[in-house]
């Protein structure tokens, strides 16, 4: 399903607002495409439209959200025209690197492993891992799932930090993280490995659900680009 959305807008204020850095060298701009655009003049963008509150699919087909908010808005500021592609973040961050989008537009942890394959703009927001549980859920702490079925989303920082700080856990790896939190839900695992605002939201939606335990993350979540594409970036 893809989504597209036109803009224009002022130049100070979004740039002030993201104060994006560029990573890499790049190639340099064409006069026709300055930004080294898949396609000139449109920002071809991967989403989830399933991790709120950063990207988030409504009902009418339209994506919203903190990240999609603030790329609706740089995108106005560049007077580029925006399409939606979704695509879970893991699958998102691989069309980077193959040329099928410019940019990723979701919650993205900023890491040492992903700084290899793709550019990061400046940290936009700064978080926490949880672990999100039924309220019946007796662990209290992040050690207490050692030994229990935990569900993370494929390639996320948090399937990482369950491999490395849970080795005993017995990780369930899921694409949507609405299917993780249905899983949950239904009692098949104990718990769900998330960034804490994406928590956040889910606890307004699911009263039965309580964040479990949660720990400080040493890293941004922001968006990404295409290695080496400095003039976008």
């Amino acid at each position: 399903m893809k989504m597209k959305k036109t803009m224009k807008f002022s130049a100070l204020l979004a740039a002030s607002a993201l104060a994006l850095t560029g990573c890499g060298s790049g190639d340099s701009a064409d006069v026709d495409n300055p930004y080294n655009l898949i396609t000139p003049g449109e920002l071809t963008v991967s989403t989830s439209g399933d991790q709120p509150p950063f990207s988030m699919s409504e009902s009418g087909g339209d994506t919203s959200g903190f990240i999609i908010d603030i790329t609706d808005r740089v995108a106005e500021e560049l007077d580029l025209d925006v399409e939606y592609a979704m695509a879970p973040s893991s699958a998102g961050l691989q069309g980077l690197t193959s040329d099928r989008y410019d940019m990723v537009a979701n919650g993205l942890g900023v890491t040492d492993e992903r700084k290899e394959s793709v550019d990061f703009a400046k940290g936009l927001y700064w978080s926490k891992t949880a672990m999100l549980a039924k309220k019946s859920e007796k662990g209290s702490s992040m050690s207490d799932f050692n030994g229990k079925r935990v569900g993370v989303i494929t390639g996320s920082v948090q399937a990482g930090y369950l491999e490395n700080q849970l080795p005993e856990a017995t990780a369930v790896d899921f694409d949507k993280q609405n299917s993780a939190v249905s899983t949950l839900t239904s009692g098949s695992i104990a718990g769900f490995m998330v960034g804490g605002p994406d928590a956040d939201r889910y606890l307004q939606k699911f009263d039965g659900l309580k964040i479990a335990a949660s720990q400080p993350v040493d890293h941004a979540t922001t968006v990404a680009f295409q290695k080496g594409n400095t003039e976008l970036t």
